[in-house]
This record gives structure tokens, C-alpha cells and sequence, in this order.
């Protein structure tokens, strides 16, 4: 049973619309949007739609500097990681286990043959839906 589940398309779990910004978005407004959303990540992308990084709930608490309130209009690019990791729409729940394991990251960008940004699955889709089996 396990095996039939580990086997699973990436793209056949209920992921979520992500959030997702412009590069130049001030860190208050992307903050505002992932509460809003109730996401713990934001897509950033360019002007062209594409996805230029990733701005997550660990990076706002490691990377930003909360010392005085500047950060609230601190771009989001200046924080963002530029190399996302992500996984292609065909590939298969344990591929998709083993990079949020490796890389101890709770927000994984689904993307199709292209690179561009399909949806997001989260450690909790996943665990959602083993569970529902």
C-alpha cells in the first residue's frame, strides 16, 4: 500500500494556489499575502510571470533583519532564495519526500516541463493525503 502511494504523481496531490509576488514587493505586503493566503511561502516572480525565487516563513524569521521597522519596506528579492528547490508535475511522491527531507523544506514549488509554477505542495498535502489512504 505504501509503495502504490510512494509511486503517486506529485501533481495527483491536492497542492494550493500559491501566493505569489513581484520581485520588488515590499517584505510587509508579501507577509500581508501569505497570512492572507494562509501560506507559508510566496512564489516571487518577475515581470514576465516567471519564477525568480522563493520567499518563505523561515527565511522571514533568518534572513530579515527585524532590528527596526526598515525591513517592513525591504524588497523582497533582497531576501528571497534564487534557487528554489522544485519538482516537475510527473515526478512522484517520494521524489518529492526526499527533497523536503534533504533539504529540510516545508514548501515545494510543483512546475511542469517548462519551469513554470503550477501550484505548491506542502509537507501537510502530502501527509493529508497518505493518510486519506
Amino acid at each position: 500500500m505504501l509503495d502504490k502511494i510512494a509511486e503517486t504523481p506529485i501533481e495527483d496531490i491536492q497542492g494550493r494556489e500559491p501566493v505569489r509576488v513581484r520581485t520588488k514587493s515590499p517584505l510587509l505586503s508579501v507577509v500581508l499575502a501569505m497570512r492572507e493566503g494562509r501560506r507559508g511561502a510566496a512564489i516571487v516572480e518577475d515581470s514576465a510571470g516567471k519564477m525568480v525565487g522563493i520567499f518563505t516563513e523561515r527565511l522571514l524569521i533568518t534572513k530579515v533583519d527585524h532590528s527596526s521597522q526598515a525591513w517592513l519596506d525591504q524588497s523582497v528579492d533582497e531576501v528571497m532564495d534564487p534557487n528554489p528547490k522544485t519538482i516537475e508535475e510527473s515526478h512522484f511522491i517520494r521524489e518529492g519526500l526526499a527533497i523536503m527531507s534533504g533539504d529540510r523544506i516545508r514548501n515545494l514549488p510543483i512546475v511542469d516541463a517548462d519551469k513554470r509554477v503550477l501550484g505548491i505542495v506542502t509537507i501537510r498535502d502530502i501527509l493529508k493525503h497518505v493518510a486519506s489512504h
